[in-house]
């Protein structure tokens, strides 16, 4: 009893504190802009229970109808549990289409969704694994899972959130129907290509050097993202500098990461934390509107062109807070400052 009960509390350590290391290292890589803390909790736990639960009902139905093993491991598997993940990807994607920006954004919420499910699938596997009271197999299985292995399911559900992250700068639906199937498509079929080979047992390896070789092609379109993301800071933020929006430091902070953390130090040791947090609101803020601003050029949305209204509103507001001299009045047809004195704003004379 008290073997079995180390064994059960090793398994869920074994599994929840690898995850929680590859959820800071995947916060850290959303560089430009932080999704919303609510939002990645509501995606992970999708992924930790009802995907997880849904996927070994289903499961256990589909080997029902006698395909064997190698079909349900191979084809019932990654479709179904693929399926499940890509559910909550589409929630967002519907439900929080404001939050959703471009393909970094579904990396990382189809990444988050991944670490829900591989760490239940991990504590329900150790758990097997201690049945046969061999240490030596559960340290194998525990650093299998968790470490060899440990990025598949952020790595398959990656590759939906790609197709969805395109799918967002489309107007048309049937593209982006293709787009978003697309993606979960080669989230499917590189599933099912790890699963072919860990079952043929002497192929193991060829499924850890697809595996990273997976994790590698995401890395890599994360790093075309954050090029992409600083070339819409470039190219949206020096304008709003010219109306008075944000003053020209912030924009110098802004383009350069390495910058922009030294500041939020400084800031830190000589300001204090609250006027910390505000700078980093205002940083939040100042992105998003870049962001905004290259989705209304492309899709030409109303609700783009309110939204942009107010995170100038609110960038205004947050330079006031920091103790910085912003002018009170403000064009309530596009959200700029009004120099002293004026009634008409210069910008508005002609359509943006």
């Amino acid at each position: 009893m008290l073997a079995d009960l180390l064994f059960g509390i090793l398994s869920i350590l074994a599994s929840v504190i690898p995850t929680i290391l590859y959820v800071l290292l995947l916060w850290r890589l959303d560089r430009y802009e932080k999704e919303p803390i609510k939002l990645l909790a509501i995606a992970f736990f999708w992924g930790a229970v009802p995907a997880t639960i849904a996927a070994a009902v289903i499961e256990s139905f589909f080997s029902l109808l006698g395909g064997g093993p190698l079909v349900d491991t191979v084809i019932g598997a990654p479709i179904i549990e693929e399926s499940l993940k890509a559910l909550a990807l589409l929630g967002v994607f519907v439900l929080a289409f404001s939050e959703f920006d471009d393909v970094l954004d579904g990396i990382i919420y189809g990444a988050i969704i991944g670490f829900g499910f591989a760490m239940t699938e991990n504590i329900f596997y150790l758990f097997s694994a201690q049945q046969d009271r061999s240490i030596l197999g559960w340290l194998s299985m525990a650093l299998g899972r968790t470490v060899l292995f440990g990025l598949n399911h952020s790595m398959f559900t990656s590759f939906t959130g790609v197709g969805f992250g395109l799918a967002r700068s489309q107007r048309q639906f049937l593209l982006r129907l293709v787009l978003i199937l697309g993606g979960l498509g080669v989230a499917i079929f590189a599933h099912a290509l790890h699963n072919l080979f860990v079952s043929g047992g002497i192929t193991c390896f060829l499924s850890i050097l697809t595996n990273w070789l997976g994790v590698l092609v995401v890395l890599g379109i994360i790093l075309l993202s954050w090029r992409r993301e600083r070339r819409w800071l470039a190219l949206y933020l020096p304008e709003e500098v010219e109306g008075g929006v944000l003053n020209p430091a912030i924009l110098v902070l802004l383009l350069s990461k390495r910058q922009r953390l030294r500041h939020i130090w400084k800031t830190l040791g000589v300001a204090g934390w609250e006027q910390t947090r505000l700078w980093r609101q205002l940083a939040s803020a100042a992105t998003e509107l870049a962001f905004k601003k290259h989705q209304q050029q492309v899709q030409k949305r109303q609700d783009q062109a309110k939204a942009i209204v107010a995170l100038r509103k609110r960038i205004l507001q947050l330079r006031r807070r920091l103790g910085e001299e912003v002018p009170a009045n403000t064009c309530p047809q596009c959200g700029r400052p009004l120099p002293e004195g004026a009634t008409d704003c210069p910008y508005c004379t002609s359509p943006e």
